[in-house]
């Protein structure tokens, strides 16, 4: 615990539990409708893509799509391709996504979700061939493509495993009214203002569970809507052990925060050994007649030395039983370092 961050006035407990109250109402914010509405659309429903483009930031690729439904919703989503051949690299790993993502549910309820929602779709080649070309008429209409540069969009189209038909990648919904900071924390924040405190406190507890390496700018983000002050980790990719990591910036793999949430402890208490076995199988895709991966009921774990499993016309994306380990031994470590004081508890 900082020594120089006095713990919260009974006033300011107050403030925080009847701010933890009024939280629980409605969607969580940034989220166009309910998560788990969400999860089922991404691994079940056929969608169109509208508008392509390149984000902003990062180094692997991502796009921002507008995907339409047949029942006329509109979704803006984040699209990353996965690496190519194992579909696990180094700094671009889909199975970790997945992971983040089901390991926030250990600690929160869906309306206080920081990790956006996230599913596994693999594009038939004619569609991602249609995306690129949205991507590339974008560009052209921004003024960001050369044309010597532009190349043959059919050229660049490869499938994502063999013997598939389809490029595979990772769906997050799209995070608006957000901003990024390149001192992430507030800790004068933290001790002023209850809800800020209590989101960037459980914020601290998940990105300590998954061990998360990367704290670079863009990657972690904060609410700009007022009276809203939740903050989101959207990139992480780089967690649970993974090296190299990034290591010129702040990282969140330890406590950084004052004291954590009784509540948020609470529940990570009752989380055991066979209940984080689940991780071990985050999703299961298997190919259709046409050579394109369809997300299914997911099975036995198919091997557990390797994170991503490919059997026949069926492929497995789990955390590796090192990884499951390194959770459970974290949470037992945090909880002795609770017990003796050491991190402070309200």
């Amino acid at each position: 615990m900082n020594a120089n961050l006095a713990p919260p006035s009974h006033a300011f407990l107050f403030c925080l539990l009847s701010a933890s109250v009024a939280a629980a109402d409605g969607l969580p914010r940034n989220w166009p409708m309910a998560p788990s509405e969400l999860e089922k659309r991404f691994a079940r429903e056929d969608f169109t893509v509208r508008k392509a483009e390149e984000t902003s930031s990062g180094i692997t690729g991502a796009l921002k799509l507008v995907l339409a439904y047949p029942d006329g919703k509109e979704l803006e989503v984040k699209w990353k391709s996965v690496p190519p051949g194992d579909a696990d690299g180094w700094n671009n790993a889909p199975r970790k996504e997945l992971a983040t993502y089901e390991i926030q549910k250990l600690i929160v309820d869906e309306n206080d979700y920081m990790v956006p929602t996230v599913g596994l779709s693999c594009l038939p080649m004619e569609k991602f061939q249609a995306v690129m070309q949205l991507k590339e008429l974008a560009d052209q209409e921004g003024g960001e493509t050369d044309e010597d540069e532009k190349g043959d969009v059919d050229d660049e189209v490869r499938p994502s495993l063999p013997g598939s038909s389809c490029v595979l990648g990772v769906l997050a919904v799209w995070m608006k009214d957000v901003r990024a900071r390149e001192r992430f924390e507030n800790l004068d924040r933290f001790r002023s203002d209850p809800l800020y405190a209590r989101y960037l406190a459980d914020f601290n507890v998940l990105t300590y569970l998954v061990d998360h390496r990367d704290g670079r700018e863009g990657n972690l983000l904060e609410s700009t809507i007022a009276g809203d002050p939740r903050v989101y980790a959207v990139d992480n990719g780089l967690a649970f052990a993974t090296f190299p990591w990034n290591m010129r910036v702040a990282n969140w793999w330890i406590i950084r925060v004052p004291w954590l949430r009784r509540d948020t402890i609470d529940r990570l208490r009752k989380v055991d050994k066979p209940r984080l076995q689940r991780l071990g199988v985050l999703a299961e895709l298997e190919a259709d007649a046409l050579g394109v991966y369809r997300v299914v009921a997911s099975g036995p774990n198919d091997n557990t030395k390797e994170g991503v499993r490919v059997r026949g016309n069926r492929v497995q994306f789990g955390l590796k039983p090192r990884e499951i380990d390194q959770i459970h031994d974290r949470i037992q470590s945090l909880l002795k370092r609770i017990d003796s004081g050491r991190i402070a508890v309200h």
